[in-house]
């Protein structure tokens, strides 16, 4: 089956957008945070983990891939934990559903059937 140019390009703006996305929510981490007490919290480790994990994905490493499900299961959890002690907000339904398809997008049955996931693109094209 033939994929057409709009899918490539839908495809293909996917892909960027959401390592774009979640190079963002990386670094607003760090630039929203004051950094003047000069402590570390895991929150930052998080965050640096989140970069270097999108940086590789972008370099199509299959660790950078594996990262970012390893950190989307850890997103899940930690809204989960601050919806279980009564902090949960609006944006809490947001975070879960971009880690959902962070955790979904970077999978395996994921490149190989759906075009609009970040990698499916890529997998269309060789066939």
């Amino acid at each position: 089956m033939e994929t057409s140019q709009k899918d490539v390009l839908l495809g293909t703006l996917t892909w960027w957008g959401f390592h774009i996305l979640l190079l963002w929510m990386g670094a607003w981490h760090f630039l929203s945070r004051d950094i003047t007490d000069g402590t570390l919290f895991a929150s930052d480790l998080f965050a640096g983990s989140l970069i270097g994990a999108t940086v590789l994905s972008l370099l199509r490493l299959s660790v950078g891939c594996h990262l970012l499900r390893f950190l989307a299961i850890i997103g899940i959890l930690l809204v989960l934990y601050r919806v279980s002690q009564g902090k949960g907000e609006w944006g809490s339904v947001t975070d879960v559903a971009i880690w959902a398809y962070t955790f979904y997008s970077f999978g395996p049955s994921s490149w190989r059937y759906s075009l609009y996931t970040p990698l499916g693109v890529f997998q269309k094209l060789k066939t």
